[in-house]
């Protein structure tokens, strides 16, 4: 490969390379098709025709996109495909319109959705021309489950299309009549009440005035089995609930509505002028997207004391803390003191709803690794966790009363088990792009190094150095150097700058009383400043109840003969700050004043706020790495019905040697011939073949195993497993050699033919060579030359941006694609007859293959490169790629695809014919990441080294997010230009992105009780948390719903048969299944009662409210009543004599 070959050249020139081979595989005939089935596509505007069509659409769409914003290139498109002119006439004119109305809408919903979400495909299931009742026609859009992967907004858009496509040709509104828009309203009540909940909760009115407004239909088909009572409505196809529909109403144009009527006033449709109502008193939505949130409406946002806020307010807002899931520990009520201090910035592996932590604090805690999920207090909703030394780590409490920082995980693992208190959990480094993306208020700055060092860049007598002297000064050493308290203060008193921040303690998270008890404590001790640390000794002081304000302002000490040691240079710190009397500050007059600002009213210095803002998380989804499988897994997509027993082995149905399964043949197209087979070219005669119909087929699986078997020389077949039936609408099975050469390499195929692995996306935009264990003459070969400050590569050392497309994937990760890339060498030599491609012994043999990413909910792959390995359990790579799929890092898992199985294995002929089918495969393959084109989450990421001071002063007033963009540079503002590509730098560094743990203790802990147990304890420890609070929290929230759940479950279920998986609702009459077998329930005993003790164990334990024993006490009473019989129950003779 040319080493001055373009990046992207040369991942397209491989990628050819690999197409090359794979249609050279397929048009051996062996396969349903000839040619591979997964297009390529370069951008948005290919991905779109490879995924919905029409066959050319790509050039129209790109001319465009020179002059149109992607929005108006959407229903431009939308509306020339509608109105094009047809030769038809009367029925077939009709149906024709109907089909470009159809294809209009999907593709300028792909457009929309950057052609990769499959909501184009299988969200939207038809678009219509109805009749109103006064004989003028309209545009009905009907809707299915899956337009939820489009999101909100999309969903909504697909509306408005309707309604552009409305106009375009000619149409009239839609006119509901009162039972249809009262039907609506039903719907909605019921989806919420059986179903499940909306995103947002509308009234009757709003569901009435919406679907009176709306100028097209939004109906659907249906996707659940709950009838309405408005029934019959000639208008309406189905009486079940149409799940689509509401979703496309609700969470769509209700939910969205600012932003739906922004869009329509700027593409000049003046039908949705209704929407300003819903801002007006109808009910505005409370969850609208705002992403810039420049022209949102002017609200004006109250900063948030903590001293004086109500806690019990805050809780109540706070959703994460309602949702506690039995042992997955909450680490912070919200604002809590002592919980994750926020502090801004973005570390190489940071970002796109991922932050950093200390490495310590992950090891203390154990319930986080790599990767683990928090749901958070703010900004967002949630986020992923990554480890980020450079920041502060936890302060804790041990059994000796010491009190101590852990600055390594060494510090960590020595200390856990003498911890009797965690005071402070550490910082969570934060990215601005995180408020900007959720539009949330700034919060406050903490009092950091970056920010006390712009102090010094910013001070008068810094700016009169000359050049030579701030050189040799060189400023930022100062960032990380240790510096002693006369170092510190001199620098603060020299610059007249605040008090450095490791000497600047957690004022305001005490009260103005401990202040002044400390005062009075420490009051007298001024010679010890005064005449130099007599004999350089610590400060030592008589133990008192003062001690526990020491431990709140997390200021290191022993406590030894019941005196407090503190350490000379933070006794010094102390002293000089709490020097006053301060019993005039107690009175009310003062009571809304901050301690720090009563210090500072006291001093001849300045110290600053550590931590104005705390944030309240709890764990959410643990890590995930690990090999995508269907359940049961099979090795090839064959039926052999119930024949294979429970474990559906072939070589086990083959010993009937006949068997009898629902499948298609492919027939000779020579009708000389008429050969019948599975393959695309007849073996016979070496014509084309054609797909018959399905039909219930008798085939003869031992001789087809053996000649299987021997076709490709392997003999060991009997573990070997195949499907029940297949589910594609053509119902061609896969080849026996591909599942027995999956089975001989232990690996599993999914639905439509792929080998998959799925990881937690994880974003990383720089790598240290050592870490991912790729060295420095292979980065070379794969196109790196320079690190990401200029210099020539020669060390592994060296930190080195990532190209957007190369990824790091985890060590199980790779060790299962060597299985998958042994399995595609031997399928190569043994079933096509070529040469082997990848000869792989080790993973590392992998480093520089090509990959498709690939989301769940999507139907577009991104091409990708690996680059190295991470003991994470998860995928670390480029926002930009993770942006590709549509996905952010907040546990969003998703899959990677050695690509040359993909290429030759994945068929569409293997796809589920169920709505949804279509989902999560690769329709098409884009080749190259266009920054411009992919979801605008990435845009917001922060690409600088360092913060100006104007931005943390400014952090300290409740600013919107956009009004700091002066302040920051990111993603968005390079958009078009070489720029957007390389020199995304970063804030913070990291010394590796898999320290701390890599999986969490609640994946380790065997039995929920275990995980209770821990969780319990975890919240006894942290100051941020109320153990009562938890204990209340599991049961409320986890446990008793469960146990209800359950019980309801129980009463309401149906019997299966475990041979062949059939369900009744009620017992046949024979006592037997169909296919002869033993018939179970569905929902056993134990799944009823599984909780029951647990919850029993807390509440006697624990302190919880009367109102929670007594719901426990009924629920135990209604399990007793639903598996003892009270007619005969066995009861001892005592019972009778009162013994």
């Amino acid at each position: 490969m040319d080493a001055g070959m373009d990046y992207f050249e040369r991942l397209e020139s491989e990628t050819h390379a690999l197409y090359e081979i794979a249609n050279e595989a397929r048009s051996k005939g062996f396969d349903v098709e000839l040619e591979t089935e997964i297009p390529l596509a370069k951008d948005l505007a290919e991905r779109v025709e490879g995924l919905v069509g029409p066959k050319g659409i790509a050039k129209r769409i790109k001319e465009l996109e020179k002059d149109m914003s992607r929005e108006e290139v959407a229903f431009e498109i939308a509306a020339e495909i509608a109105s094009q002119e047809s030769a038809a006439t009367g029925k077939k004119l009709e149906e024709e319109r109907q089909s470009f109305a159809d294809q209009g809408l999907r593709t300028a919903l792909a457009i929309l959705t950057e052609g990769v979400v499959a909501a184009p495909l299988e969200g939207i299931s038809g678009v219509k021309i109805k009749d109103n009742s006064d004989g003028s026609k309209y545009v009905a859009v009907y809707f299915a489950g899956p337009i939820r992967s489009a999101g909100g907004t999309a969903a909504a858009l697909s509306v408005l299309l309707g309604d552009k496509i409305r106009v375009a040709t000619g149409l009239d509104r839609f006119k509901p009549t009162d039972d249809e828009i009262e039907r609506y309203v039903e719907e909605v009540e019921l989806y919420e009440s059986e179903v499940t909940n909306l995103q947002y909760s509308p009234t009757p009115e709003e569901v009435r005035f919406a679907a009176k407004s709306i100028p097209v239909e939004v109906s659907g088909e249906p996707t659940d089995q709950i009838e309405v009572s408005h029934r019959d409505l000639p208008r309406v196809e189905t009486n079940n609930i149409r799940g689509g529909a509401l979703l496309a109403m609700v969470e769509g144009v209700i939910q969205k509505s600012k932003k739906i009527l922004k869009i329509a006033n700027k593409l000049q449709l003046d039908s949705w002028e209704f929407l300003a109502e819903y801002a007006k008193g109808i009910g505005s939505s409370q969850e609208e997207e705002k992403s810039d949130g420049s022209d949102e409406s002017e609200e004006s946002v109250e900063e948030i004391d903590d001293n004086i806020i109500d806690k019990e307010e805050l809780f109540a807002h706070s959703k994460y803390a309602h949702d506690i899931i039995g042992g997955r520990p909450v680490l912070g009520y919200p604002s809590e003191k002592g919980g994750f201090r926020l502090r801004y910035g973005r570390s190489r592996n940071t970002g796109l709803a991922t932050m950093g932590v200390h490495p310590a604090t992950m090891e203390l805690l154990e319930f986080l690794a790599v990767g683990t999920q928090l749901k958070i207090e703010r900004p967002g909703k949630g986020n992923c966790v990554v480890p980020v030394d450079s920041i502060e780590g936890p302060t804790v409490k041990l059994k000796s009363g010491e009190v101590r920082r852990l600055d390594s995980i060494a510090d960590a693992r020595k200390y856990k088990s003498q911890v009797v208190e965690i005071l402070f959990l550490g910082d969570m480094l934060v990215a601005f792009g995180e408020f900007l993306r959720n539009n949330q208020p700034m919060l406050g700055a903490c009092w950091c190094e970056e920010w006390w060092v712009e102090t010094i860049r910013n001070s008068d007598k810094y700016r009169d150095l000359s050049n030579d002297e701030k050189d040799a000064f060189d400023v930022y050493s100062l960032e990380n150097k240790p510096l002693t308290v006369e170092e510190a203060f001199k620098l603060s008193y020299d610059f007249a700058i605040p008090l450095h921040p490791e000497y600047t303690y957690y004022y305001n998270d005490i009260s103005r009383e401990d202040l002044n008890d400390l005062s009075s404590w420490i009051n007298g001790q001024g010679d010890y400043i005064n005449e130099g640390y007599p004999n350089g000794e610590d400060l030592i002081l008589d133990l008192s109840y003062q001690k526990r304000t020491l431990e709140v302002l997390g200021i290191p000490h022993k406590l030894e003969n019941k005196k407090v040691i503190i350490e000379k240079n933070y006794a010094y710190a102390l002293l000089k700050t709490v020097n006053a009397d301060y019993s005039n500050y107690l009175d009310d007059e003062h009571y809304k004043m901050k301690v720090v600002d009563i210090i500072n009213e006291n001093i001849d210095f300045e110290i600053k706020d550590k931590a104005p803002c705390y944030i309240g998380t709890r764990v959410g989804r643990p890590e995930k790495s690990k090999e995508r499988l269907m359940r049961p897994a099979p090795h090839v997509l064959f039926p052999i019905g119930n024949n294979g027993g429970s474990r559906r082995l072939v070589a086990e149905a083959a010993k009937k040697r006949k068997i009898t399964v629902d499948m298609a043949r492919r027939h000779c197209t020579n009708e000389t011939c008429g050969f019948s087979t599975f393959q695309a070219i007849c073996p016979h005669c070496g014509a084309p073949t054609e797909i018959g119909k399905v039909s219930k087929k008798t085939v003869n699986l031992a001789k087809m195993l053996s000649d299987a078997s021997d076709n490709i020389g392997v003999r060991k077949v009997d573990e070997v497993k195949g499907v029940v039936g297949l589910i594609s609408e053509d119902k061609l099975p896969e080849p026996l050699e591909k599942g027995i050469l999956r089975a001989k390499n232990g690996v599993f195929t999914f639905k439509e033919g792929t080998i998959r692995h799925d990881s937690t996306d994880l974003p990383l935009t720089h790598f240290i060579p050592e870490e991912i264990g790729v060295s420095v003459d292979k980065l070379l070969e794969m196109g790196y030359t320079h690190d990401c400050y200029g210099e020539e590569i020669v060390s592994d050392k060296q930190i080195i941006e990532l190209k957007v497309q190369d990824i790091v994937v985890s060590d199980n990760c790779g060790e299962y694609l060597v299985g998958v890339a042994n399995f595609v060498d031997d399928l190569l030599e043994k079933y096509y007859g070529m040469e082997r491609f990848y000869n792989v012994k080790t993973k590392t043999d992998l480093i520089g293959h090509l990959i498709a990413g690939l989301a769940p909910h999507t139907s577009a792959g991104v091409l990708g490169r690996i680059v190295g390995f991470t003991k994470a359990l998860g995928c670390y790579a480029h926002p930009y790629f993770h942006s590709a799929k549509r996905r952010n890092c907040d546990s969003d898992e998703d899959s990677v695809l050695l690509l040359l199985d993909a290429l030759i294995n994945f068929s569409k002929s293997y796809l589920p014919s169920t709505r949804g089918g279509s989902m999560d495969a690769p329709l098409v393959l884009s080749t190259r990441i266009d920054p411009e084109e992919i979801d605008d989450e990435s845009h917001n990421l922060d690409i600088f080294e360092r913060f100006p001071l104007e931005f943390f002063e400014r952090s300290q007033e409740p600013l919107k997010p956009a009004e700091m963009l002066d302040l920051v540079d990111n993603v968005e503002m390079h958009l078009g230009t070489d720029r957007q590509y390389h020199d995304l730098m970063f804030s913070h560094h990291t010394s590796s992105i898999h320290a701390g743990p890599k999986v969490c203790l609640y994946k380790r802990l065997g039995s929920m009780k275990d995980k209770v147990e821990a969780q319990i304890h975890l919240a006894e420890l942290i100051r941020a948390v109320d153990q009562r609070g938890v204990v209340e929290g599991v049961l409320s929230s986890h446990f008793l719903p469960d146990i209800m759940g359950n019980s309801r479950a129980f009463s309401k279920q149906k019997v299966r048969c475990p041979k062949c998986g059939s369900k009744y609702r009620r017992m046949p009459l024979t006592g037997k299944c169909k296919c002869g077998g033993n018939l179970i329930l569905s929902v056993s005993k134990g799944s009823v009662v599984k909780y029951l003790e647990i919850s029993q164990d807390l509440v006697n334990r624990y302190p919880v409210s009367h109102y929670l024993q007594q719901r426990l006490e009924i629920q135990e009473f209604g399990i007793n009543s639903l598996f003892e019989s009270d007619k005969s129950k066995q009861s001892s003779l005592d019972v009778f004599f009162g013994k």
